[in-house]
Formats: C-alpha cells, sequence, structure tokens
C-alpha cells in the first residue's frame, strides 16, 4: 500500500484523503459530491486518529474536570457564598480550558507542536472576545436547534482567528452545506455521553475524551468544507 506523503501511515490507493491525517492526496477538483468531500464517518475516523496520535489534546479537558471536581469537594460544608465563589472560579477556568483544547486539537490536526501553557495563553489573550461568544452561545443554544451553529462558531473562531460576527455567519454557510454530517456527528457525540455515563468512576473522563473526539471531527469537517468550496 502506498504512504501519506504528510504521515507516512498506509493508505489505499484509490483514497482521495489520508485516513490518519487529514492530508489531500490528489490535485483533483473536490467541490460537493465529488470524491474530495468527506462524510461524517471520515471526519470522526480522522478526529479519533490524531487524538489517539496525539494524547496531550486530552489534558485540558481533564485538567478542567479534575479542577472542578477538585473545587466542588472544597465546597462541601463551606458557609454562606464560599462554595458559589468556587463554582464560579470552576467555571472560568473550565472555560478557558475546554478553549485551549480546541486550539491544542487544530494544532494537532495542523501537526504543529503541542504546548498547554501556549493554548492557555492564547485563549487568555482572546478572554473577552471568548467570553461573549460564550455568553452569545449559551442563549442560542437554549433553543436546541442552534447548538449546531454555536459548535460550529466556536470551532471557526479558533481555526480562522476571526471575530464572532463572522465566525457566526460563516457557521451558518457551513450548516446549509454540512446539514447533514452536523447533526450526525452531533448525535453520535450524544449517544456516545449517554453510554459512558454509565462507566463507574471514570465516566467524566471519558465524556471529555468524547469531546475532543468530536471537535477534531468538527475541525476535520470544517477544513474539508474551506477546501471544497
Amino acid at each position: 500500500m502506498p504512504n501519506c506523503p504528510k504521515c507516512g501511515g498506509e493508505v489505499r490507493e484509490d483514497a482521495t484523503f489520508c485516513p490518519n491525517c487529514g492530508n489531500k492526496l490528489t490535485t483533483e477538483p473536490s467541490g460537493p459530491g465529488s470524491p474530495g468531500k468527506r462524510g461524517y464517518t471520515e471526519h470522526l475516523t480522522i478526529g479519533f486518529n490524531v487524538a489517539t496520535q496525539n494524547p496531550m489534546v486530552f489534558v485540558p479537558t481533564v485538567l478542567a474536570g479534575l479542577i472542578s471536581s477538585g473545587i466542588g469537594w472544597l465546597g462541601l460544608g463551606l458557609p454562606d457564598l464560599m462554595p458559589l465563589l468556587l463554582a464560579l472560579v470552576a467555571s472560568i477556568v473550565s472555560f478557558l480550558l475546554s478553549f485551549a483544547s480546541l486550539d491544542m486539537s487544530r494544532d494537532a490536526y495542523n501537526k504543529q507542536p503541542l504546548d498547554l501553557g501556549g493554548s492557555v495563553g492564547y485563549v487568555a489573550g482572546r478572554i473577552v472576545e471568548f467570553f461573549v461568544a460564550a455568553v452569545v452561545g449559551g442563549i442560542m443554544a437554549v433553543t436546541i436547534f442552534l447548538i449546531p451553529v454555536v459548535t460550529l462558531m466556536f470551532t471557526i473562531m479558533v481555526i480562522d482567528e476571526t471575530g464572532l460576527t463572522a465566525a457566526l455567519s460563516k457557521a451558518f454557510s457551513v450548516l446549509g452545506a454540512e446539514l447533514k454530517d452536523v447533526i450526525i456527528i452531533l448525535l453520535v457525540s450524544i449517544a456516545g455521553a449517554i453510554v459512558v455515563g454509565y462507566v463507574p468512576l471514570v465516566s467524566g473522563l471519558l465524556a471529555s475524551a468524547i469531546n475532543v473526539v468530536v471537535g477534531l471531527a468538527f475541525i476535520d469537517l470544517y477544513y474539508n468544507y474551506k477546501g471544497s468550496a
């Protein structure tokens, strides 16, 4: 079998994209419906492969879970407003680390060096912008139907390093072109979270791992959309 020129992994002779890193293996145009257009199965497979080949991408979400759990235990039995203040701190930390996870996933996907401190610093530098996006996203997510748009919006903000308005506009465009794949990836994410919820002790960590893989699947979906447009 031939090898991918980017990552060296084995690929089928008729493959258009590498199943390991997503590298395009042909110079033929890849518009919607053409062989270059990947589907949800390939997005998820590439997300899983990138995550397992770069386990450091799981660090931010694992840290967020551990910190939230630790702060929750600290708040037990404390008087007055202390538990609420601790919960607020935990939320802020989790917020920072969730975007740091997305930034690290982008770097892993593009085979760039992974740096937790650098990703946290990147998020801290855009903290106000991301905070506003999180508030807007939270309001939109209440409708349930706009959750796919919110997910794409966060992904685009990091990948294109663009602002909220531009990312939101692009998110609607991507959703219009990739509706089926976006919905199925989200349903897989929900189903996975339900299944691992029955696993004792480590259900939270497993759910976080699923979120990382799904995030990488959306990154691949967006890059593929841009390459096919």
